[in-house]
């Protein structure tokens, strides 16, 4: 009989099969899955009209992180690619001299034309600029979306605790590129105030749930807990993924979260994808063990992370968990 964690492991599996080819270099990345050129039109927020896109990570050096550029152009959004987007590093791996991502960052937040931010990729670098920033020297302006996940975790994170912005873990442009239709669709849905959902999960730990969420990867998270950014998570809905992480060490970074009471007074944690972890049946034994330590409801198997099928997140729309689903309402049924 399966259970719900063979179905966590199995689901992680099966959606990277996808992005095998497009990924090996950039677990980001997939393959192409759509030939509408206008397929984002509409999606974003009403009101957004200028969208500035930086790389606060590591160097963007596939074509499909240009190629998300092009797509959100031909959405008629008006896109300001910062000027050390594609500043190459050294060796041409990692991220740009910090000063130069500093830069974009504040130039970008500070923009009064920008209504949005969306990062290009993740990688790694977040948490030094993050750590560096000169929140004095940023407007709070609770109206500017920031998207990103993965590594930006630490940027949605640091936002949510410095209540500034308006952060969404979703796909950044790279990642836009190989995104499923239903999900361009959900993320539409997402920012237009429509119902989410309902997504089939599996429940691990019983009790219904709901409340504002908080999205990210589990390693930067941990980060999170352990920073002078860390969110107040209470009363949240916490979704975790991560990808290409040991079960040895998935197992140890939850254990950190519960050590350091990242889960205390959450309202329950949705497991999501644990792309490319390792064997299914390893991942399946520490995701067991973990559900009743962490103390409240879990549930397991939502799309999120490192795939084509990936839900957009928006820290300001109710989630709610009942049964063996998960939901986030059309607003005005709030």
């Amino acid at each position: 009989m399966k259970t719900a964690f063979w179905m966590c492991a199995a689901v992680s599996a099966a959606m990277a099969v996808s992005a095998a080819m497009a990924a090996e270099g950039d677990a980001e990345l997939s393959s192409e899955q759509s030939e509408d050129e206008a397929r984002y039109a509409g999606v974003f927020p009403d009101g957004v009209r200028t969208v500035a896109c930086i790389s606060p990570a590591s160097y963007p050096g596939s074509p499909q992180h240009r190629r998300g550029l092009e797509l959100l152009e031909k959405a008629g959004l008006n896109v300001k690619v910062m000027p050390h987007a594609f500043t190459r590093p050294e060796g041409g791996k990692g991220p740009a001299p910090l000063a130069c991502r500093l830069e974009d960052f504040q130039a970008a937040w500070n923009d009064p034309e920008v209504d949005m931010i969306v990062c290009i990729r993740g990688g790694r670098g977040s948490g030094e600029l993050v750590e560096n920033l000169d929140w004095d020297r940023l407007e709070s302006r609770p109206e500017l979306y920031f998207q990103g996940y993965s590594d930006a975790t630490l940027i949605t994170g640091a936002l949510l605790a410095k209540g500034y912005g308006h952060p969404v873990a979703g796909p950044m442009a790279g990642s836009m590129t190989g995104l499923r239709d239903e999900f361009i669709q959900a993320m539409k849905a997402m920012y237009h105030g429509e119902a989410v959902g309902p997504y089939r999960v599996e429940t691990l730990a019983v009790g219904d749930f709901s409340g504002l969420p908080l999205a990210g990867h589990l390693e930067r998270l941990v980060a999170l807990a352990e920073s002078d950014c860390r969110p107040d998570t209470r009363g949240r809905v916490i979704f975790i993924e991560s990808v290409r992480t040991p079960p040895e060490r998935i197992r140890a970074q939850l254990r950190r979260l519960a050590d350091r009471g990242f889960f205390d007074g959450t309202a329950g944690v949705v497991f999501c994808q644990f792309a490319r972890c390792g064997p299914a049946a390893e991942v399946e034994a520490v995701l067991k063990e973990a559900a009743p330590a962490i103390g409240v409801p879990v549930r397991c198997g939502f799309p999120f992370g490192h795939t084509s099928r990936s839900v957009t997140i928006d820290f300001r729309r109710q989630a709610v968990v009942e049964g063996n689903t998960v939901v986030f309402p059309a607003v005005a049924d709030e």
